[in-house]
């Protein structure tokens, strides 16, 4: 008979028991794997191809997700089970709750797909078990470091992308994720990693704000935390809208978040799209009105590829770049800030489900990297506070505080 022994406790567990197996005979052996698990009593292994690790499943108002798990066995399987187990050294009730072991599915054949309900929280360990038509375990499966929490596209133009600081940053909480490396689609099959710069499509081997933001996140909130970043530097408002109405246009923007809202996004969820992208609309001055037209059709077109109809947008306020003051002048460059500032308002005055982002223009030298424009390391440190405010204002502001109700003794002459 064989065992598979995956831990030191297993191994202790078997030096105790042998001598149980050589006075008890059969009977000893069955204590045995009793008391190793499903895991010693079979020496198959399932193939899961869903979930991976590092990958964050959108929660959901109820708090928890349900967690695609797909996989293939050997042989033929009757049942398959699956629970999800809080790693350490996450807290529980606090960084999640760990669960028992539930039906998924029942295949009858070697493949299967089936969801499991996650709370909030992780990082989880995914464990898969599955039996014969007998309740024998034929084969278990273990995938770690999946979470239940939120998930954010960042789009936009150098801001959103790698052009910050001086050198890649690095989220400092395990928990800040990201998708792996890609240029201009994601990969096949989706894998994820932690959030280290550069993110992909970055531009440039420098920092991003998202881990940074992440970071904060995370601490609030205490639940993994998702960035994928498709912003593209040199890009527009303009560029980016064209490229959502035709996606053979060659204008640099869209593609990359389509193929993410079409392909990624489903397989996660979403919580929003974060953007970072206005500053370079400065060249061509356009009018308040058509500023907003070009932000309102990009937001149209991201959700018929999200396929939600609904999908919030959180936009943030950038006009600093020093360059157009001194080619057209500061009372130009105002002027125009002042059109592109509007224009944003008239949108989140009028298109539902948008919401104002953090304003970066008063962010000024101190924050800025040696060309002016782009932020330094205490810049995208900013950059993390301010974000985080603002998501976590729009998406889960506080209640307000109780009001104070009337005194009718206060009321009574002295």
């Amino acid at each position: 008979m064989k065992y598979l022994v995956n831990s030191r406790h297993d191994l202790a567990v078997v030096a105790i028991l042998l001598p149980v197996v050589f006075a008890l005979g059969q009977e000893g052996i069955m204590a045995a794997e009793a008391s190793l698990g499903p895991l010693a009593r079979s020496s198959n292994r399932l193939t899961l191809t869903s979930p991976t690790p590092y990958v964050v499943f959108q929660r959901s108002a109820f708090n928890s997700a349900k967690v695609r798990i797909a996989g293939r066995a050997d042989a033929p399987i009757a049942l398959v089970e699956a629970k999800a187990t809080l790693m350490a050294p996450y807290l529980q009730g606090i960084d999640g709750k760990s669960g028992e072991l539930v039906e998924i599915a029942r295949p009858a054949t070697s493949e299967f797909v089936g969801d499991l309900e996650v709370p909030a929280g992780g990082w989880y360990a995914i464990e898969v078990v599955a039996k014969d038509a007998q309740g024998k375990v034929v084969a278990q499966g273990e995938v770690s470091k999946v979470g239940v929490g939120e998930v954010f596209v960042a789009a936009g133009h150098s801001f959103c992308s790698n052009f910050q600081g001086d050198a890649p940053s690095k989220a400092m909480d395990d928990r800040v994720a990201t998708c792996a490396d890609w240029s201009d689609a994601p990969p096949t099959p989706i894998s994820f990693r932690h959030c280290d710069d550069p993110l992909r499509p970055g531009d440039q081997d420098r920092a991003s704000p998202w881990p940074s933001v992440g970071d904060v996140l995370v601490g609030q909130w205490r639940v993994p935390v998702l960035f994928i970043c498709t912003g593209v530097g040199g890009s527009t408002v303009e560029g980016w809208r064209k490229g959502a109405e035709d996606p053979a246009a060659t204008e640099r923007g869209y593609r990359a978040c389509r193929l993410t809202l079409q392909h990624l996004t489903p397989v996660t969820g979403l919580r929003a799209v974060i953007w970072f992208g206005n500053e370079n609309d400065f060249w061509a001055g356009p009018t308040a009105e058509q500023f907003r037209d070009n932000l309102r059709n990009l937001i149209a077109h991201s959700r018929i590829d999200s396929g939600c109809k609904d999908l919030p947008w959180l936009i943030a306020f950038d006009a600093y770049d020093p360059g157009v003051t001194k080619k057209l002048g500061a009372d130009e460059k105002q002027r125009r800030k002042e059109r592109l500032d509007r224009g944003t308002e008239l949108v989140l005055e009028t298109v539902p489900y948008t919401y104002d982002g953090p304003q970066t223009d008063d962010l000024g030298p101190e924050f800025r990297r040696s060309d002016g424009d782009h932020f330094n390391a205490a810049g995208v440190r900013q950059l993390g506070i301010r974000f985080a405010r603002k998501i976590t204002q729009a998406f889960f502001p506080p209640p307000p505080p109780s009001p104070q109700l009337s005194r009718p003794a206060s009321l009574r002459a002295p």
